[in-house]
């Protein structure tokens, strides 16, 4: 992984991997658009509330972290992103996901702890190659968690212990 600084100085074509962690950004460079090789791009621990567009451009890459920003809605963009088998949602401020995350082919990974998500899409069940999904930090029901764990019987569902207070 290379950091900004280090990327703006190279050859696009030859960078796979840059990290904005920490720095506190509120949008990221259009000049990043540039690198349509990336493979791994981690923008966690800034203040996004959401994502450029551009990013769908990015069609080899595997691994997105957004964690720790600010985002109030889940971003649609990445359901463009039919590469992306890591996404990385944690610790941000949106409550629901959108049926568009079936597009999402190669998707093994999903972090959404400490996210206030309230419910799954149906749409969920049609992502094949899915593996795990992260929901420590978030309370649901001892229904809502059989529910899931019936759906997705070949995905590890990591939850918190169930309560009453999510239906």
């Amino acid at each position: 992984m290379y950091s900004w600084e280090e990327a703006k100085m190279a050859s696009p074509d030859t960078i796979y991997g840059i990290t904005f962690s920490k720095l506190k950004l509120t949008e990221l460079p259009e000049e990043l658009a540039r690198f349509k090789e990336l493979r791994k791009l981690n923008i966690e621990k800034n203040k996004l509330e959401t994502l450029p567009k551009f990013i769908a451009e990015f069609d080899h890459l595997i691994e997105l972290d957004v964690g720790r920003n600010k985002l109030i809605n889940f971003p649609l963009v990445a359901c463009r992103m039919p590469t992306i088998q890591r996404l990385i949602l944690n610790r941000n401020s949106f409550e629901v996901i959108p049926e568009c995350i079936e597009y999402m082919k190669e998707l093994k990974y999903l972090d959404l702890y400490d996210t206030p998500v309230g419910a799954l899409p149906n749409s969920m069940i049609k992502l094949d190659k899915l593996e795990k999904i992260d929901f420590t930090g978030i309370r649901f029901s001892p229904e809502f968690q059989e529910k899931w764990k019936s759906s997705l019987p070949d995905v590890e569902l990591i939850f918190d212990p169930p309560c009453d207070c999510m239906k």
